[in-house]
């Protein structure tokens, strides 16, 4: 791996969930690589716990899956924009981004492809993930058991992300069904006459203290029931998507249609939204 391609998720304090202590300047005192790594992690700490609560974690904007067919072959095409993860942390996709479905399916066991394949094809659900990756290069004194000088680290650290496509066994059978999808946190206020609902949200508020954000030193983050198996808990979901197919061939392997996929086969409205202020001003303004 190229040094500027060098994923730095370990080196991301925010995840470790440890609570920040901002760091003490007097004269005299000798700073070195701790002091400053925590100096940066206090403050995108705050910064973070400030996005997690006012927003909850989702679609802050953009980030539309739609289905293209640009040469060669037919994407599944994620428009830019922006999210916040469970973590609270900001992912920007600055422009659309891609992933060629005939080639993923391809990279797919017929085991796996026949779990997820259910009455209306087989489901795989999309999900955006924040990652560290290293950028540029400068010297440094080598780590560990090494006397070299001519050592170099990254320079920078960019604030990246990934795409996940990932099959969904446990929906296939009722893809739209809630129980492997966001759970919006308020919901339940829909469901109240108008002028019950100021009471209500001050009391969902009082008891609003959400302990995936604030949970105790080194405590992993629990999957959410959106999180398939082995998808970063932090990982925001996207949309779902049901590939047509049917029944396998000789060879055990579901037989695709991809040529008839197309957007109505993608469920964008089931994700979490973070709404911007401005936006709930104006559909509640009298």
């Amino acid at each position: 791996m190229a040094l500027n391609d060098t994923d730095l998720a370990a080196t991301d304090a925010l995840p470790a969930a440890r609570r920040p202590d901002r760091l003490y300047y007097d004269t005299g005192v000798l700073l070195d690589r701790e002091d400053f790594g925590d100096e940066q992690t206090y403050h995108r700490g705050r910064l973070a716990r400030a996005l997690g609560y006012l927003g909850g974690s989702g679609t802050l904007v953009g980030l539309k899956v739609v289905a293209a067919r640009p040469a060669p072959g037919l994407e599944l095409q994620v428009g830019g924009g922006l999210a916040v993860d469970r973590h609270g942390r900001l992912i920007e996709v600055p422009r659309p981004w891609c992933l060629r479905l005939a080639p993923w399916v391809a990279s797919k066991s017929n085991d796996a492809l026949r779990a997820a394949l259910g009455p209306g094809g087989v489901v795989a659900d999309l999900y955006l993930r924040f990652v560290s990756r290293g950028r540029g290069a400068t010297p440094a004194f080598a780590q560990g058991a090494y006397d070299a000088t001519d050592a170099l680290v990254p320079s920078r650290v960019r604030d990246a992300f990934v795409f996940e496509l990932v099959l969904r066994p446990e929906a296939k059978d009722d893809p739209a069904a809630p129980n492997h999808l966001p759970r919006q946190r308020f919901a339940a206020l829909r469901a109240l006459a108008p002028a019950d609902r100021a009471n209500a949200v001050r009391a969902a508020l009082l008891d609003g203290w959400d302990p995936s954000l604030a949970r105790p030193d080194g405590e992993a983050l629990a999957p959410l029931q959106e999180h398939a198996v082995g998808v970063d808990a932090a990982a925001v979901f996207l949309a779902r998507v049901r590939l047509p197919a049917g029944a396998p061939d000789a060879d055990g392997r579901p037989l695709f249609d991809l040529d008839s996929f197309d957007n109505d086969r993608i469920d964008n409205q089931s994700r979490a939204f973070v709404v911007p202020n401005d936006m709930l001003a104006a559909v509640f303004a009298a």
